[in-house]
């Protein structure tokens, strides 16, 4: 067993976007799974466009929205919403629509 609070994850700076900070909840690989994070993210923050070639990013949208983009196609993200991108696809974060709370995980592809 494992187990894991937002009370002590540490801050840390998002590798592509700085200026953002999420908290990771769980840093080491277990099974297929390298990290899970939890952001908090306001109107006006961005996350560029970017790309990771061997995981998948899962996000899960505990409140708020966000418009994403994958791959070139605009995606709105709400509240009990959940977005698999795969491992090769292009995706950003283009507007924050009000505050919003992301759980995303990290996962190995194949």
């Amino acid at each position: 067993m494992k187990r894991y609070s937002l009370k002590t994850a540490p801050f840390k700076p998002v590798s592509h976007d700085p200026h953002l900070r999420k908290r990771v909840l769980m840093e080491e690989r277990h099974l297929c799974v390298t990290h899970i994070s939890h952001i908090i993210l306001e109107p006006g923050n961005i996350a560029s466009p970017h790309v990771h070639p061997s995981a998948s990013e899962i996000f899960y949208c505990i409140r708020g929205g966000a418009l994403f983009k994958v791959m070139g196609s605009a995606v709105t993200m709400e509240s009990g919403d959940c977005l698999i991108i795969e491992a090769g696809e292009e995706h950003s974060i283009d507007k924050v629509l009000e505050e919003t709370e992301l759980l995303y995980f990290h996962a190995l592809a194949g």
